[in-house]
């Protein structure tokens, strides 16, 4: 059995340790995610644009997207691949620091830079990288309420 670990830095070796002496293999790409009650995560574990691993600080993410089966985490050092979905990333982050504002977008609240409201329920946010995001209508509502407007 594989399990890919979301826990605090503290725990984590820890259980590492634990769960490898009961012969469970600990694995990114696992099927099965083991998350800490009441603790977001201070990392996500991806992989680079050339395939090697590497651990991404939830401070350091700008936005997530997903592309059909791919997610991507955009940092300003660039994007990384994460095997976990985008509906798994919504509920293991912290509420207070990320929304999702679309059916394919994840932002950062300490990375959005102006937000232009628009016609039709929308939102156009500019991002700290320069990137634009589109709040969607779905989204309309919880976005103004997660922003005070």
């Amino acid at each position: 059995m594989k399990i890919s670990l979301s826990v605090s830095d503290e725990c984590e070796q820890e259980l590492r340790t634990l769960l490898t002496g009961f012969g469970i293999e600990i694995s990114d790409d696992a099927e099965f995610i083991l998350l800490q009650k009441d603790k977001y995560p201070g990392h996500i574990n991806s992989r680079d644009e050339e395939g090697e691993k590497a651990v991404i600080s939830v401070d350091d993410i700008i936005t997530i997207e997903s592309y059909g089966h791919t997610v991507e985490l955009h940092t300003m050092n660039g994007v990384f691949k994460t095997s976990e979905r985008l509906y798994q990333l919504e509920k293991i982050l912290d509420p207070q620091k990320f929304l999702r504002v679309s059916n394919s977008v994840i932002i950062s609240r300490s990375q959005v830079r102006e937000i232009s409201p628009t016609f039709s329920m929308k939102f156009i946010l500019k991002m700290k990288n320069g990137t634009r995001v589109d709040v969607t209508r779905g989204y309309y509502t919880r976005f103004k309420e997660f922003f005070g407007i």
